[in-house]
């Protein structure tokens, strides 16, 4: 490592001071019903203030509107809006819906994409897919945050984390816009695989040589979890407390405690 990236990684990497520094538990603001992923640009490239900083009538800002209207309207609960960088796989204007791991196409403003998109936040549509526009998603999913000009931690850390989760089996891993907690970088979201319980978990101080051991569920309530989908900050905590506790208590093998 050149002297100038030892430099960078101790003021804004994993050997930065603030690394472990707190507890996690608690910090995720995740207190919603669902949440919504847009693929849009390079993460490079994000203004810091998402979709806010977008010129007006750009598409960021009309997804943003038209996914607040729509929750509104269905009165099930909050709504997270959050962007990921467009790929191969999950082009431009393409849209990630979850706990539901549902793909909605091509979400143009006036294209049918949108109205389905609409449907499903209103809760006007449930049930199987209605069009070609929806798909199912297989697989898990990890979103990590790589806001650049939002954070210098985020977007310092978070190519490290993306190389070290490639090629892990039944994986998509995605670079996504600000979350929350800066200083907890690198922070990463996972969806486990639809179906799955206590789904859409945060974690916070992720390494490259944690990462790994997040996504495959290792991490699960421990040091390195900040919470999860729908979650009070209070509900983490007690999460979080409970596991300690039973971690304490001593193993019991056919009634003799070892």
């Amino acid at each position: 490592m050149t002297a100038n990236g030892g430099c960078a990684d101790a003021e804004l990497g994993f050997s930065r001071k603030e690394m472990f520094s707190e507890a996690l538990a608690g910090t995720a603001k995740a207190e919603f019903s669902r949440h919504v992923f847009v693929a849009w640009g390079k993460a490079s490239e994000w203004p810091a203030e998402m979709p806010d900083e977008c010129p007006d009538g750009s598409f960021p800002k009309v997804i943003a509107k038209a996914v607040q209207t729509a929750a509104k309207a269905g009165g099930g609960g909050k709504v997270k809006l959050t962007f990921v960088e467009a790929s191969a796989e999950f082009a431009e204007t393409d849209v990630l819906l979850f706990p539901d791991y549902r793909r909605i196409r091509q979400c143009r403003p006036g294209s049918s994409s949108l109205a389905s998109l609409e449907a499903l936040l209103s809760k006007k549509q449930e049930g199987p897919p209605p069009s070609a526009d929806i798909e199912d998603l297989q697989g898990a999913f990890a979103f990590v945050c790589s806001h650049m000009k939002r954070d210098g931690r985020c977007g310092h850390c978070s190519p490290a984390l993306v190389g070290a989760l490639q090629g892990t089996e039944g994986l998509r891993v995605l670079k996504c816009s600000h979350v929350g907690g800066h200083k907890f970088a690198g922070n990463i979201i996972t969806f486990a695989g639809k179906g799955t319980k206590a789904d859409g978990n945060w974690y916070g101080y992720v390494t490259p040589e944690s990462a790994r051991a997040v996504v495959a569920g290792r991490e699960f309530h421990g040091p390195l979890w900040r919470g999860r989908l729908g979650l009070s900050e209070a509900a983490a905590l007690r999460e979080r407390r409970n596991k300690r506790i039973m971690d304490a208590l001593p193993i019991v093998a056919a009634g003799v405690a070892v």
